[in-house]
């Protein structure tokens, strides 16, 4: 489908008929046990022995001191300021170094993404985005590099004999940041889809059994790696563990819909109904008291846009988009919507909404910003900031038909664009370490990429693309060099579509972009119209690229369109037909 549907990540197909339930223990713990046992059994089986006969030695406790320093390295890394993204980062900074120090598994866990810090410090690279894109085998012989894997093993491995739910809560974080840290996306994607499986078992447990086996009162905990996962589920319908068409992404959660008669919506709707650590929000005021409660403020107007979801499933429906080759049927699914009083009445309270949040928020901001900025608050507002222009500049789906509207979010690009070049300045000068780059929330490097494809400023997209391509950080399992590559590739479509018709004219041309990405990331597929040079029709053309080496030297090569014509989102939704009802 066009770009912007597709980064909604709104679509979705007819259940099918589900496999018999199974105890959602067993779902969770059969996927690490198993399947993850055989996809890490070479490497932990290559693992030196004097390592791992050390670690059963010393599996229990601290007495190795180099233990000590890979978990004291595993705390910076855990309470970095950008991990959170201007998020409540008490899971990262608390939680998680509390539980690894009493619990032998979790510690284990810790300890490898500690040691594998230590091995990422030892790097030329001074950004995460560089150095997982280098070529790492020969230091992968590293005593760090090996001493994590070990510990990574020895994790799993723990965690088969000892199945406990309450275990696997945070090991589902951890195992998924090791995979990340090391650029393994593949594997984090196994990951994501383990802990989407794991937290649907628990939010449709009968009789909450489970839930009540984690803690006395684990909601709160739940709703915060609910909110993580719910974010990395969109990632996976754009980034593929294999080729398209062929490699559904989190298959153990989407068997997991089909089986209980679920679908993302209505998982989503139930993540969002989980008691959070603060009461439900009162009437809006005039002015926010701290940053703690704009968080909660926009996290509840985000939520309540959920209720879009069904109606723009049934605009798609009725324009039959999925399986139609017609190169305009894209913008008239964007006339369709926005055309739809329903989804304009919501988009238009949201709008409402986020206005009176932004005038109750901008003097806490101003007092934030003046601070110093190397203080918590000072990261943290821009941090939150960005995240609201990001939900205002790309969530009110009523924008995107026209080009005017576009036009009109031009100071808002711009802001953001600023906003973000402070906090990549600002990382580069205080996170030495790479792998404080991590975060599973921030969601910068996407929408820096999505003002490089919609802003209707020639110069802002280019400093858009810029900042991608020196993007310092790794935004879950984004690939900012992907984004980048296909930054670059779309300037030539821009300056190619230009060269005709109106400006609605382009602009609807540029509706038809379509991207993915294969491979884990590694393998970019971008669609759009380009003008034959013989007959002078505009027409679909399908690229690839891999994405190694220098950026700018990489080449494109055509191939025949995958889907026929039609949009690539129908085929991936042929990998995901347990997500509509």
């Amino acid at each position: 489908m066009s770009a912007r549907l597709s980064s909604m990540h709104l679509i979705s197909p007819p259940d099918g008929h589900g496999t018999p339930n199974r105890p959602a223990a067993h779902i969770f713990c059969t996927f690490y046990n198993i399947q993850q046992a055989k996809a890490d059994s070479y490497e932990c089986k290559q693992t030196p022995l004097k390592t791992q006969l050390h670690l059963v030695q010393d599996s229990l406790d601290f007495r190795d001191a180099q233990s000590v320093l890979y978990f004291d390295e595993f705390v910076q890394v855990v309470q970095s300021p950008w991990i959170s993204a201007g998020f409540n980062s008490d899971l990262w900074s608390v939680t998680l170094p509390q539980v690894a120090r009493t619990n032998d598994i979790v510690r284990h866990a810790a300890i490898a993404i500690g040691a594998l810090s230590k091995w990422l410090t030892k790097s030329e690279y001074d950004s995460l985005g560089s150095l997982l894109s280098a070529d790492n085998e020969a230091v992968q012989e590293d005593p760090d590099y090996l001493n994590a894997v070990s510990h990574y093993c020895h994790a799993l491995k723990l965690q088969s004999q000892q199945v406990s739910i309450h275990d696997a809560v945070f090991l589902s974080v951890l195992f998924l940041c090791f995979e990340t840290l090391r650029g393994n996306r593949k594997a984090a994607l196994d990951h994501i889809n383990h802990g989407l499986a794991m937290l649907l078992a628990l939010l449709t447990d009968a009789d909450s059994t489970l839930m009540t086996s984690i803690a006395p009162n684990p909601k709160p905990l739940i709703a915060v790696v609910a909110d993580i996962f719910s974010q990395l589920l969109p990632q996976t319908r754009l980034i593929l563990r294999g080729n398209i068409g062929r490699s559904p992404a989190v298959p153990n959660f989407t068997r997991g819909l089909r089986a209980k008669k679920h679908t993302v919506e209505s998982f989503m709707s139930m993540v969002n109904q989980i008691p959070r650590d603060y009461p439900p929000t009162e009437k809006l005021p005039s002015v926010l008291d701290n940053l703690d409660d704009f968080e909660k403020y926009w996290l509840t107007g985000r939520n309540a846009k959920l209720a879009v979801v069904p109606l723009l499933m049934e605009a798609v429906q009725n324009t039959g988009v999925l399986v139609s080759s017609d190169p305009d049927i894209i913008s008239r699914v964007w006339r369709e919507i926005t055309a739809d009083p329903r989804i304009k009445e919501i988009c238009e309270a949201s709008t409402k909404e986020l206005r009176a949040l932004e005038a109750a928020f901008m003097p806490l901001f101003n007092r934030a910003i003046m601070s110093d900025a190397k203080s918590t608050d000072y990261i943290r507002a821009i941090h939150l900031r960005l995240h609201y222009l990001g939900t205002c500049t790309f969530d009110d789906l009523t924008h995107f038909y026209d080009v005017e509207p576009i036009q009109a979010k031009t100071p808002l690009f711009r802001e953001f664009l600023s906003l973000a070049e402070i906090s990549i300045r600002i990382a580069k000068r205080d996170l030495k370490n790479p792998a404080q780059q991590l975060s599973l929330q921030c969601n910068m490097a996407s929408h820096l990429f999505l003002i490089a494809l919609f802003c209707r400023d020639a110069l802002l997209r280019d400093e858009a693309t810029w900042l991608l391509k020196d993007y310092p950080g790794q935004d879950g399992i984004w690939n900012a060099r992907s984004l980048y590559l296909l930054s670059q590739r779309n300037k030539v479509v821009e300056r190619i579509n230009a060269s005709e018709g109106t400006a609605i004219e382009q602009w609807h041309r540029l509706l038809r972009r379509e991207y993915l990405f294969e491979e884990g990331g590694d393998r970019v597929i971008f669609c759009y119209l380009d003008k034959d040079e013989t007959t002078g029709e505009w027409k679909l053309v399908e690229e690839t690229a891999v994405v190694k080496g220098e950026l700018d030297a990489i080449e494109w090569k055509r191939r025949p369109p995958s889907a026929a014509g039609r949009p690539l989102l129908g085929d991936i939704i042929t990998l995901w037909p347990e997500l509509v009802e």
